[in-house]
């Protein structure tokens, strides 16, 4: 997709606008730039402007690559490169049997966990990702070093009977394939799609015993059923838990023995795997299961009681009484990744790699108090089970997931942001959710974020706040571009831009020497009003309050909200300046672009001297006067109260008066003049919609 026309001349109309210099011609050598781009050189719905940018970041891609200056893998993230081709193509190419060997080796070894697994959808995913590694590395064996390699070998031609994809599926599932949910039936269905991806691969043979399959294999230690966030992650909330053998009945020396049976749970855990491989089906593969599950029952009951005691305050006298107890299990689902998993959690330093999408709940939406984070206070399910999943990713793992919104851009958030960041590099791609959405049964924006170990000072990085409509969906991922943004920040959200001229941008409007807009929000004097919900491209400031008629009488819409101001022409200004490109721009940059929040208005950098510019204050008079004269009454009949008419301002007619606004507030924030063209023409192609002109807001 990035590539697409990037190797073919511009017109030349458009081609005169891609020099900056000289500035002063800069906007009026553009003025062709959004009109829609010809099919030979565009992507589907794309703009000129757009169709430019596209260009000149694949030409920079190619000059990084060039140049040699892509030198790890967080390079390949950071620059939106095929890290899976990369990989596919070096094994399809090397001559170095050692390098297939070594990479086959740990490939086997890598550990993939969703903690909140539900019904499998992202271990599918990344069984999808593995398979062409594996077949690459066991092609390669059997093609080109087939005496260098008979033991790998071996079992793939007598115990799979030369059936690669069945070996392949069965060696991803049982060794590299994890998860967690707190829905029995989720996991259940998780186990069985797995199977099925096996048994749709399988050779019949007619003539055969139970027609040659294998027997399928037992993954019920793979995909456990439990709560992710109430249980013990590692050995020092065990250790923290053990209490003297008068309170709870545990043995003396109580974590020392704790640990042990830990070890030894785990011992009999890759002596199950390795009989999966072996004698499947077998007394003594049955055996082994049987012991496993007892010990694993046994150590849980002890984790539980300490838990249950330490953390939940239920004492012995109630544990041995089992109600209050029993309730409290019923309830929680305790689920120890110590226990279960100790040979990944503890003894591997935790999982390789970890992704998933959580729940998106607030505590309020769940019967049991998980305890001991330090993201409690967000009060959002989904910000726990990435604090609980960065303690359970190794020093060198890999860790990302879906995610709302909320996690770059609100206040609450911030200590999810320090916890995912600390000593990892992090990357945040956003996508907005109009006019498509990521998921169809998802009306919400949302973030995916990625954090990896970093191999020198760790640094962060976002994309934009990215649209696309159905039409142009093919080739989303690919377009995305990411730009570093401030790793230590004072303030609260992260930048969502992916353009090195919005960094730019946004270090002038922070500067020191600004107030913000909170500083002039005071008194009983002038009001603005202003909607917090409802306008997906544009945001309303009125002087007076929008009319409103319920079933005829005139009234006041919830939806409306105000804030006060000195006098009348502070409030013009304030108003002109919070309806410009550049307030859009700020706001989609810094919030959760969805509801107009007093915490974005307030924190708007005001320069000193905008209010009292006389050039502003009569160019808002104006626009406030075309916002007026281009209203409209808009007439929706409401199930439980009845018909209302409410103002609508058509706020896209007056855009030739907003871009003056701007011009005059560049001089303010110190805009260059490419500066200035980005922020008016910023989100144009859908601000204005498919005409770039007319419509409603």
């Amino acid at each position: 997709a990035m590539r697409k026309g990037v190797d073919l001349p511009l017109p030349p109309e458009i081609e005169k606008g891609v020099a900056v210099e000289p500035q002063n011609s800069l906007r009026a050598r553009r003025a062709e730039w959004n009109k829609p781009a010809d099919e030979a050189l565009a992507l589907p719905t794309e703009i000129w402007r757009e169709t430019v940018a596209r260009r000149q970041r694949c030409q920079e891609l190619r000059a990084k690559i060039s140049s040699g200056a892509i030198a790890d893998i967080n390079d390949f993230i950071t620059c939106n490169l095929d890290i899976r081709k990369f990989a596919e193509d070096l094994l399809a190419q090397t001559a170095d049997h050692l390098f297939v060997r070594h990479f086959f080796d740990a490939l086997c070894r890598v550990t993939v966990l969703d903690p909140t697994c539900g019904s499998g959808a992202f271990l599918f995913a990344a069984l999808g990702i593995l398979e062409p590694l594996y077949e690459i590395c066991l092609t390669r064996m059997q093609d080109d070093w087939p005496d260098k390699f008979k033991d790998e070998l071996s079992a793939l031609r007598t115990k799979y009977r030369g059936n690669l994809k069945y070996c392949i599926y069965k060696n991803i599932i049982l060794r590299n394939l994890y998860g967690v949910d707190i829905m029995r039936e989720a996991t259940e269905i998780a186990r069985l799609r797995l199977f099925l991806k096996m048994v749709a691969v399988v050779d019949v043979d007619e003539m055969a015993d139970n027609l040659g399959l294998d027997p399928l294999p037992d993954i019920d230690f793979n995909i456990r059923c439990g709560n992710t966030l109430v249980g013990f992650a590692n050995p020092q909330g065990v250790k923290d838990a053990i209490l003297p053998p008068d309170e709870l009945g545990l043995d003396t020396e109580a974590y020392k023995k704790v640990e042990d049976k830990a070890a030894d749970i785990s011992d009999l855990y890759e002596r199950f795997k390795a009989l999966q491989q072996t004698a499947e089906g077998s007394s003594e593969f049955y055996d082994a299961k049987r012991k496993l599950n007892a010990k694993l029952l046994a150590l849980n009951g002890e984790l539980d009681r300490a838990m249950a005691h330490r953390q939940y305050g239920i004492d012995a006298d109630t544990l041995r009484g089992h109600r209050e107890f029993e309730d409290w299990k019923h309830r929680t689902q305790p689920f120890h990744w110590y226990s279960e998993f100790y040979g990944i959690a503890v003894a591997n330093g935790g999982f390789d790699v970890i992704i998933g999408n959580p729940p998106y709940l607030e505590m309020r939406q769940i019967d049991y108090e998980p305890k001991g984070f330090n993201s409690f206070d967000t009060g959002a399910v989904h910000a726990l089970c990435m604090e609980r999943s960065e303690k359970l990713i190794n020093a060198n793992g890999s860790f990302g997931m879906i995610v709302p919104l909320s996690l770059p851009s609100t206040q609450r958030m911030q200590i999810v942001q320090q916890i995912l960041e600390r000593n990892r590099e992090a990357w945040y791609a956003n996508y907005s959710w109009r006019p498509a959405k990521l998921f169809d049964t998802v009306n919400r924006a949302l973030t995916v974020f990625v954090v990896r170990p970093a191999a020198k000072d760790p640094h962060t990085f976002s994309t934009c706040y990215q649209k696309w409509t159905s039409d142009d969906r093919e080739g989303l991922f690919e377009r995305v571009t990411y730009e570093e943004v401030p790793r230590k920040r004072p303030f609260c959200w992260i930048p969502k831009f992916g353009l090195p001229i919005e960094s730019s941008i946004l270090s002038k409007m922070l500067d020191k020497s600004f107030r913000n807009t909170l500083y002039y929000i005071r008194g009983n004097g002038s009001r603005i009003y202003y909607r917090t919900d409802g306008g997906l491209y544009w945001k309303v400031f009125t002087l007076e309050p929008p009319r409103f008629a319920l079933n005829g009488e005139a009234g006041h819409s919830s939806r409306e909200t105000e804030l006060v101001v000195a006098n009348d022409k502070t409030a013009i200004a304030l108003v002109a300046a919070m309806s410009s490109n550049t307030f859009w721009w700020w706001y989609t940059v810094t919030s959760n672009v969805r509801h107009l929040n007093p915490f974005d208005i307030h924190n708007f950098p005001i320069p000193e001297g905008l209010v009292s510019d006389k050039s502003i204050v009569d160019k808002g008079r104006e626009y406030l006067a075309d916002l007026e004269k281009n209203s409209v009454m808009l007439t929706r009949m409401q199930k439980k109260t009845g018909e209302t008419q409410t103002q609508s301002f058509r706020i896209n007619l007056s855009k030739p008066i907003i871009d003056e606004i701007d011009e005059l507030l560049a001089k303010h924030y110190g805009f260059t003049e490419e500066e200035l063209d980005f922020i008016i023409n910023y989100d144009i192609k859908y601000r204005m919609g498919d005409k770039l002109g007319g419509g409603e807001e």
